[in-house]
């Protein structure tokens, strides 16, 4: 239900600014001068107050790594004078226009090396990043630390051959993660390595202890000859606890010859179930590869849906014997390949039943202590009231297409959508690809429907289309499906009508300022203040991050 939030934005201003924590400690960022200044002071707690535009000059990174002696293990430990040890709130505000251009440097990025810090809340927008080691668009190194929330937009990371290229690690969200934890981010990006290189993914490049959850990765990952650890989420998940809810979709991994271990999701990945290692087994639970393409040349090897391979060397076997005589394990748990068919044909299934409009219902005034409660939580009880009136409002629109685009215009004065059936329609079943209604609590159409492909409302939902053949289908001839259900979302949202090209159109057209929001007709109590819930707590923690600062 957040994809509604964008036409709520007219309610920002009357909202009033999302108070900070009072604590002292708390440095505010406003500016692209001051991003630049925590270098001075690595070890503070920032939030974030503004969008920045970095306006593509070229960015030194926040954070350096260099080892922190000369031991085998402390060349991978970071001196912490130099690395970043705070913490980052962004807020939910955007960084824009990310440059650096450092193709013999190691640990590049937004933040170039992170150790026991806390990273995350804020979206980096049209990023490029060239490095030749551990080089990634949000954080070139994770060490010990949590990287969460972090949404990158049209990202690309360019690596460079160098003398330690065989280790490689790029990413879009972090290059290499040593004890770290990646949840809740969504990268979409395109990383390139050349011959000789390794480790590398559209979220995370080379992750050794490291796990991933909630995260989503779109994009491409481009490798010369003779790489290795190529995955559409991660290119390497060595000894991670585990790898869940993670989703590589749309992605296109294409890889010269004599290249290994490359993976749907994640290129190699795994441990050791003796405890003594400390090593563990890595489990991948609801884990989906979803129209993920692998383009390998010849001698290709460890190509896997989900995971490429197990860690296996007969170099490193000889010279290091157990337990690095034997592949690393690793579970599946739930895991599933899927193309957009798949899904638009699951998502038939997953709908069934019969629907009546979700808005006139939950606006009961039986359900408005469910509304407060939501709202208060956000923006306080003495609001509470206001806000929940103008929630309620914004989508109970009782006009659409061009009345609406007379009355509304481009939206950006605010709008109500309408989200009831359209066209008469009381009530409307799914039943498989058998798609139904009643017209005035009549039987008014009936038709069998096909998946056609994917669609995208206005750049900014995206669904499924399906299609009837009847010729006497008339305004119900397609139906755009979002792909919600009522398990997930307790609610669906769709459009039907007769021109494709309207039903992609969000504020223009015969289709302007509406999306049909439907509710179950058997729906209990539970369900009622779920989707309540779900439409407050979303649509207010959105809002709230957009307005500005106090």
């Amino acid at each position: 239900m957040k994809k509604l939030s964008c036409i709520l934005l007219a309610l920002v201003m009357m909202l009033g600014a999302k108070a900070l924590a009072e604590t002292s400690d708390v440095i505010e960022i406003s500016t692209a001068e001051e991003l630049a200044a925590i270098n001075d002071n690595l070890s503070g707690n920032y939030v974030l107050t503004a969008d920045i535009d970095l306006g593509g000059a070229e960015w030194t990174p926040i954070g350096a790594f260099a080892p922190a002696g000369e031991s085998e293990e402390e060349q991978e430990t970071p001196d912490m004078s130099l690395a970043f040890t705070g913490t980052f709130d962004g807020q939910g505000h955007v960084i824009s226009n990310l440059v650096i251009n450092q193709p013999e440097a190691w640990a590049q990025g937004l933040f170039g090396c992170v150790a026991n810090a806390k990273v995350g809340n804020f979206t980096l927008e049209n990023a490029a990043v060239d490095a030749q080691l551990m080089g990634a668009d949000v954080v070139g190194y994770a060490y010990m630390s949590t990287v969460s929330g972090v949404n990158l937009v049209n990202g690309k990371v360019t690596a460079h051959a160098g003398e330690m290229s065989a280790e490689g690690m790029y990413g879009g969200i972090v290059g290499a993660g040593m004890g770290s934890m990646i949840e809740n981010c969504t990268a979409q990006a395109d990383i390139v390595i050349p011959d000789g290189t390794a480790n590398a993914g559209i979220v995370g490049g080379g992750l050794e202890m490291t796990s991933v959850v909630g995260c989503t990765a779109t994009g491409t990952v481009t490798a010369g000859n003779d790489c290795y650890g190529l995955g559409g989420v991660s290119g390497c998940g060595f000894a991670a606890e585990q790898f869940t809810n993670c989703t590589a979709e749309n992605v296109t991994i294409t890889a010269g010859d004599n290249c290994f271990w490359i993976g749907g999701v994640t290129g190699y990945a795994g441990g050791y179930a003796d405890e003594q290692y400390g090593m563990p087994v890595t489990v991948f639970t609801n884990c989906v590869a979803r129209n993920v393409t692998v383009n390998a040349g010849e001698n290709a090897d460890g190509i896997g849906d989900i995971v490429g391979a197990g860690f296996y060397n007969e170099e490193v076997a000889q010279a290091m014997g157990a337990p690095f005589d034997q592949p690393t394990s690793f579970e599946l748990v739930d895991c599933a390949v899927e193309s957009d068919a798949d899904a638009a044909a699951q998502l038939l299934e997953d709908v069934k039943g019969t629907y009546v409009a979700l808005f006139p219902t939950i606006t009961d005034p039986a359900y408005d202590q469910i509304w407060l409660d939501h709202c208060a939580a956000v923006v306080g009880d003495e609001m509470a009231p206001a806000v929940a009136e103008m929630l309620k409002a914004a989508c109970n629109g009782t006009i659409y297409g061009q009345e609406a685009v007379d009355a509304y215009g481009d939206g950006s004065n605010g709008a109500q959508f309408d989200c009831l059936f359209v066209g008469g329609v009381d009530q409307i079943t799914f039943d498989g690809t058998t798609i139904s209604g009643t017209l005035e609590g009549e039987a008014g159409f009936s038709h069998e429907y096909a998946y056609v492909g994917p669609l995208s409302l206005g750049g900014m939902m995206d669904g499924y289309l399906y299609e009837t053949t009847d010729a006497d289908a008339g305004e119900f001839k397609y139906f755009f499906m979002m792909p919600d259900t009522p398990a997930s979302t307790y609610h669906l949202e769709f459009r039907y009508g007769s021109d494709v090209d309207a039903l992609t159109e969000y504020a223009t057209g015969p289709y302007a300022y509406w999306l049909a929001a439907g509710f179950p007709v058997d729906a209990d109590q539970e369900m009622i203040e779920n989707v309540v819930g779900l439409f407050c707590d979303e649509n207010l923690a959105e809002m709230a991050e957009e307005q500005p600062a106090a």
